[in-house]
């Protein structure tokens, strides 16, 4: 897994900490960018695809971001991207 992950395990829980901090603070562009591709994620190339684009497309939503949350996608953006290239 690239850059900080260790593990599938490792990028789904700072993920999902992600998710969870846009719902506490009602981020819904965010939300609505990566739910989709967040629930329906299968662990097969086309999931690791879908996430990968969803995690790219957060950069239309940028603003709706902190700053460290920034930092976070674009690692998870990362480890996605060297996911879908292993396959």
């Amino acid at each position: 897994m690239g850059n900080r992950y260790s593990d599938n395990e490792a990028l789904f829980a700072e993920l999902h900490s992600l998710i969870d901090s846009w719902c506490d603070r009602r981020c819904l562009r965010p939300l609505g960018i990566v739910l989709p591709a967040y629930n329906a994620f299968n662990g097969m190339t086309d999931g690791w695809g879908d996430l990968l684009t969803a995690l790219r497309a957060l950069a239309l939503v940028r603003d709706a971001l902190l700053p460290d949350e920034q930092e976070i996608v674009m690692s998870l953006r990362r480890a996605a991207e060297d996911a879908v290239e292993a396959r």
